[in-house]
């Protein structure tokens, strides 16, 4: 494996086209037409083992913004030469004429900073490592006796949505018997639930995937849900796990039998049955994001028409020429506004702050016929390429989170480099909204850039200048039978309300009732909103209950929650492995770990971003407590990467 030269890459699913040995004359030459030169150049790399292609000749630029053209910054003349000996290395390749070189962790170090044009941090080697496919991430179960069908355990999984796919297809993998409980009728989770006009990724679809089962036939770099939905619904019967889902089925409660050292599991099916299921492990997989949440509004009831808040989408409604009004300006809103406009008769924006929205010449681009094929097929091709967007949207701008006390200007942004990018940011919607003063005023946001959710700009400000489309920032008093009227006493008259106002976040694994050691209550524990857990994974006093996707996991600085669930499962399925070759029957994180586990994480968010005083949002709890991440992705991979025993108390049989 990566590290010390000696392994080969771990194996990868791809899904694509007829692979390179089924090509005719001609046809590689045209995909590679297609090719991003700086993954093309890794994977001459590999094919080859000749440094020269790593010489300053052929160094590509570092991506900037975003932005990463296929060129690389090359010339064309250098990008032909690139391509024409990767044509006949490629078939060389084919013919079994050439052995593919595995760096050793020194030289991937080297390929990684003149893949991006950049020093990169020496210790993300072996986390890229892994996420691009040359070193196993499942890495220890092939020595475990689990291996050998060894396996006295049952899991409940609570959610079928990516976190629960995700770790039903390790558990499958190593024949641990589980089932899942998902309420709604179909895998996907969020991707079931959203339905909204235009609702899609705002994480680029190479990473929005999971690291072992890669898709190479997405038609958009940033894809809407129909196909998001359908690659979740292919990992299900890819990995056999579509059997073991029991569909609108919900957990009513979960209790610890400390006698039996067993969860208790009661479930509720559509039709009011109730059963009680015995597991060893119960593995919440729910998310944060899943519980709708729409403002207290007076007169609300009395509106003649549809309302729906966008995470409960009726399809069955009409918008077409019809008056709609969109209450929210959030990541949802950004997405569905512009699919409305120009479809309904008007769309009236009820915004109560603006929103920072960075630009992407990638969010409506199609992934071209050659560029799917080079993902699918081409050896190496998918891993590099998935490292320049994973490099791109990772912990670069983490740095810039850092507030600087003594920078002067703590009303409009936290350092330097938060300055810049506000300067960028504010030059983008500058440009969108000359000649329209009156909207740049309330289009403009005063808080500092990052200090809430990052948009990708969807042509927002562009639908905002439309004609049928009106922008209203006086806040909203009442809904009528019939509109709805602002605090300034104008009425605007709907025929539809859409509520795009986002979700309980902090109201984690709610209506559940789950009852640990001693009959402690979670949601005693966590009250409504302070959901607390070490790694965001266990809480004492709930042996054996693990969370993927849990309390101050969400990324609020990059990367893909993908991966974050990925080394959460990691853990997980290491935890188990511990506990079936050594006969432990329970494991609950100690007190004082957790307790210096929650201190650093606070005492780290203090000095971030998301903390600042010009700062609202629903990443923070009404005490000011952040439901994020605050390390950087390589640090989180080091924390989850194995579990540490001496920091759980044990029980053995």
């Amino acid at each position: 494996m990566v590290g010390d030269g000696t392994g080969g890459p771990s194996e990868q699913r791809h899904v694509g086209t007829p692979g390179v040995e089924s090509l005719a004359d001609g046809q590689l030459e045209q995909a590679l037409r297609g090719a991003h030169m700086p993954t093309l150049l890794m994977v001459l790399m590999h094919l080859t083992g000749d440094k020269s292609w790593l010489s300053e000749r052929y160094r590509p630029a570092r991506p900037r913004g975003g932005r990463d053209p296929d060129d690389g910054g090359l010339p064309e003349e250098v990008q032909e030469e690139i391509r024409d000996e990767a044509a006949v290395t490629v078939r060389r390749w084919r013919d079994g004429l050439i052995e593919p070189m595995i760096p050793s962790q020194e030289e991937l170090y080297e390929m990684m900073s003149f893949s991006i044009g950049a020093d990169i941090d020496p210790e993300t080697v072996p986390m890229v490592a892994e996420e691009i496919g040359l070193a196993d991430r499942d890495e220890g179960w092939a020595l475990s006796r689990v291996a050998a069908g060894r396996t006295g355990m049952r899991v409940v999984i609570v959610g079928a949505g990516m976190s629960g796919l995700c770790m039903a297809a390790k558990l499958e993998k190593v024949r641990i018997p589980y089932v899942i409980i998902e309420r709604n009728a179909a895998v996907g989770g969020t991707w079931t639930d959203n339905k909204y006009p235009g609702v899609g990724v705002d994480t680029p679809c190479t990473l929005y995937q999971l690291s072992f089962e890669r898709y190479a036939e997405w038609s958009e770099y940033y894809s809407k849900r129909p196909e998001i939905q359908a690659y979740f619904e292919r990992v299900a019967d890819t990995y056999c796990i579509r059997d073991k889902i029991r569909f609108r089925t919900e957990v009513v409660s979960a209790v610890w039998d400390e006698s039996r050292r067993i969860w208790e599991v009661e479930v509720a099916d559509a039709s009011g049955g109730r059963e009680i299921l015995d597991a060893n492990v119960v593995v919440t997989s729910v998310g944060t994001l899943n519980q709708p949440k729409v403002p207290d509004i007076a007169g609300a009831d009395s509106f003649a028409g549809p309302a729906m808040h966008t995470a409960a989408w009726d399809t069955e409604v009409e918008y077409a020429g019809k008056r709609v009004a969109v209450i929210g300006t959030g990541a949802s809103a950004m997405q569905l506004v512009p699919a409305m406009a120009g479809v309904a008769e008007k769309v009236t924006v009820f915004q109560r702050s603006p929103q920072w929205a960075v630009p992407n010449p990638d969010y409506k681009r199609a992934v071209s016929n050659e560029t799917k094929w080079l993902l699918a097929h081409l050896p190496f091709y998918s891993g590099w390429y998935r490292y320049r967007q994973f490099w791109m949207w990772n912990d670069n701008i983490y740095p810039t989170l850092q507030i600087d006390p003594d920078w002067p200007h703590q009303d409009r942004s936290i350092n330097q480099a938060n300055e810049a990018q506000r300067t960028f940011l504010t030059k983008h919607i500058e440009s969108k909204l000359t000649g329209r003063p009156d909207l740049l005023k309330k289009c403009l946001p005063t808080y500092p850039p990052y200090g809430k959710r990052m948009l990708m700009d969807n042509d927002w400000f562009e639908t905002m200048r439309r004609d049928d489309v009106e922008l209203v920032t006086e806040k909203v008093a009442t809904i009528t039978q019939d509109g709805i009227s602002t605090v300034d006493g104008i009425e605007y008259p709907v025929d539809i309300i859409a509520y795009a106002t986002g979700f309980h976040a902090h109201r984690m694994l709610y209506p559940m009732d789950i009852r640990g050691r001693g009959e402690t209550g979670l949601r005693d524990v966590w009250g409504d909103e302070d959901a607390r857990a070490y790694l965001g994974i266990s809480a004492p006093e709930f042996p054996n209950l693990f969370f993927i996707y849990g309390p101050q996991t969400n990324l609020g600085h990059g990367g893909s929650i993908v991966f974050h669930t990925e080394l959460q499962v990691r853990y997980v399925m290491s935890m188990l492995r511990k506990m079936l070759d050594r006969d432990i029957t329970s494991v609950e994180v100690r007190g004082d770990v957790h307790d210096d586990y929650i201190e650093r994480l606070d005492a780290t968010h203090e000095r971030m971003i998301w903390t600042h005083r010009g700062v609202d949002s629903w990443y923070q709890n009404t005490k000011g407590q952040v439901n994020l991440s605050p390390w950087r992705l390589v640090d989180y991979w080091k924390m989850t990467r194995e579990p540490d025993l001496t920091e759980f108390t044990i029980t053995h049989d």
